[in-house]
């Protein structure tokens, strides 16, 4: 048998070759919680918004490279070059919004003689506190490759449905999808709860992450390098990374008024995360409950394919409730 492996990173890629598991390899890990993925678009005109955001308005988009959203898709084109796709994920948000785009995308383009198969997995032996596969020695990997089975109507109907759902211009069809029967991919429940509370929530109108970086912040300045493995802290499947943190920490440094301050620091060549985080006066009176954040300092970001702007009334995430609602700013 040829493979072709599809993973959620170079981290995984790097331990597939080091297990000596033969195949091509290649990746899908755009980190699709952040940014516009709007719905009514091809997947040519989706690509093209998501390099836009990934790497900026004014790169050289026609650079092909490992890392290219099209080069991912051109490596799963080339059917002659395997006889079956071995998919690698794992349980967190960042590879559950993948593997939905995957799977979605790859129906129907893989001829009948070739398997798609899927690895997935939420945990592992002697790994009490599992993170992911990026995570695991080679011989550990490549014990995983005996659990793969073929990808099923049903796992492939629940992708396209929660593809859908996450791309809607609002959040109510993937808010009644998450507390829905998702057993055919048994991790998607928890992650797409997880991507919802990241929407403001009701009561300060931070988001869990922003207010988790806030209470690290909070003692003092904060280095971002030893902020970053705390925001893991209480977190049951880890999705941040160290580039999720940086735009956190900026983002979070230029609104109106400033709920953090970010001494950028002196960059290193080999490390994504410098600088250190303080929390100002508005950033505490927002943590302790006394602003909100979105009536302070308003908000202008996509989640999937809901654009969330301004100061107004906004979907928000009712924690108690465990929920989305459309909710009013506190005046």
């Amino acid at each position: 048998m040829r493979f072709l492996h599809v993973a959620n990173g170079t981290c995984t890629t790097s331990i597939i070759e080091a297990a000596g598991i033969p195949g091509l390899r290649s990746q899908w890990a755009d980190p699709l919680n952040e940014g516009p993925v709007p719905a009514g678009l091809s997947d040519e005109a989706l690509v093209a918004v998501r390099e836009r955001f990934l790497v900026g308005p004014d790169a050289n988009l026609e650079h092909e490279h490992e890392n290219s959203l099209r080069t991912w898709r051109a490596a799963i084109d080339r059917h002659e070059s395997y006889d079956e796709v071995i998919l690698w994920f794992e349980h967190d948000l960042f590879d559950q919004l993948n593997l939905i785009q995957l799977l979605t995308w790859i129906r129907g383009r893989v001829p009948a003689a070739k398997t798609v198969s899927l690895v997935c997995v939420g945990s592992f032996p002697g790994r009490p506190a599992f993170k992911g596969l990026g995570e695991l020695a080679p011989d550990e990997l490549a014990s995983l490759i005996e659990t793969r089975r073929p990808v099923s109507e049903a796992q492939y109907a629940l992708a396209a449905r929660a593809w859908s759902a996450f791309r809607a211009p609002d959040p109510e069809d993937l808010d009644r999808l998450w507390r829905s029967d998702l057993q055919a991919l048994p991790f998607l429940s928890a992650a797409l709860r997880r991507f919802l509370e990241e929407y403001p929530w009701t009561g300060d109108g931070l988001s869990r992450s922003e207010r988790r970086l806030l209470e690290l912040a909070d003692p003092g300045p904060t280095d971002l390098i030893a902020a970053f493995p705390r925001m893991h802290e209480g977190e049951k499947a880890y999705f941040i990374t160290d580039g999720s943190i940086l735009s956190l920490a900026q983002t979070l440094s230029r609104t109106t008024p400033a709920l953090l301050t970010y001494d950028a620091g002196a960059p290193t060549a080999d490390q994504v995360l410098h600088g250190a985080v303080a929390v100002t006066n508005a950033g505490r009176d927002v943590l302790a409950g006394r602003l909100d954040r979105i009536a302070t300092c308003g908000l202008d970001r996509w989640y999937g394919g809901v654009h969330l702007q301004g100061n107004g009334p906004m979907w928000r995430w009712d924690d108690q409730a465990e929920r989305i609602r459309k909710a009013e700013s506190p005046s």
